[in-house]
């Protein structure tokens, strides 16, 4: 109850406040507001207000903002990001298929970065790797481990076709 206060009072004061300042310009139907949206359990046009509103253009930043969704931990320091990555439960981070994916997105670079804003081993878009646990959970696009374990949840949950590489090579 306390949460469906905090964020009906940000709407409120986003709705007051956004008479005058409407600056966030998100796109209702992106990945990002979709998917922060059905994650707090909220209208997806409620959360566009209240971000337009506060000038707060991230939804994710927004909603734990007004505490509809809990705060991120501290990431790791980077010395401890490559052995204690999150791993997926149930799913094996070094399969034959992640791997695929891996080597037809980025030829192994976790670095790559395409035109198009795709980024990491298996070239995550922004809201793509906002979704993901790893991305949730403050993870760099970049980390090795956390692309691969990113990788193999989206396997996991029926969300391979989102890979150039499962459509174009059939990995």
């Amino acid at each position: 109850m306390a949460r469906a206060t905090a964020f009906v009072g940000g709407l409120v004061l986003g709705v007051v406040l956004g008479t005058a300042v409407m600056v966030s310009h998100a796109d209702p139907a992106s990945a990002d507001v979709q998917a922060a949206a059905e994650e707090a359990n909220v209208q997806p046009s409620d959360l566009l207000a209240a971000m337009d509103s506060t000038g707060i253009g991230d939804p994710f930043r927004y909603l734990r903002a007004v505490d509809e969704l809990p705060q991120l931990a501290a990431p790791l320091p980077s010395r401890l990001v490559q052995a204690s990555s999150p791993a997926v439960p149930g799913s094996s981070t070094g399969s034959a298929r992640v791997e695929c994916i891996i080597v037809h997105e980025s030829r192994g670079d976790p670095s790559a970065r395409n035109r198009s804003g795709a980024s990491g081993l298996g070239q995550f878009l922004p809201g793509t790797w906002a979704s993901t646990p790893q991305g949730r959970a403050g993870y760099s696009v970049f980390n090795a481990a956390a692309n691969r374990a990113a990788i193999a949840w989206m396997l996991s949950v029926g969300r391979a076709r989102e890979f150039v590489a499962v459509s174009a090579y059939g990995c």
